[in-house]
């Protein structure tokens, strides 16, 4: 049961006037838990393809395992 359904009186949503924007109105577009979600879930994605990316930064950049004994010429 809704607060709504017990008292027409809670809410109505069409003098609800707090989200709504104007014309002139230059306030920033407010934060909802749906906007945070959203950059919750990109920073998660980015995160992990940093990761992946360190991974294989690791593998190309890293240090060899072994040196060649002959410096790597190619027995020249």
């Amino acid at each position: 049961m809704r607060a709504e359904d017990i008292d027409t009186s809670y809410r109505n949503n069409d003098e609800d006037t707090v989200m709504q924007r104007h014309t002139g109105d230059s306030r920033k577009p407010a934060i909802t838990l749906k906007v945070l979600n959203k950059l919750k879930k990109m920073r998660a994605a980015k995160d992990l393809e940093n990761l992946m990316r360190g991974d294989f930064m690791q593998i190309i950049y890293g240090m060899p395992e072994e040196a060649p004994e002959d410096g790597g010429l190619g027995g020249i």
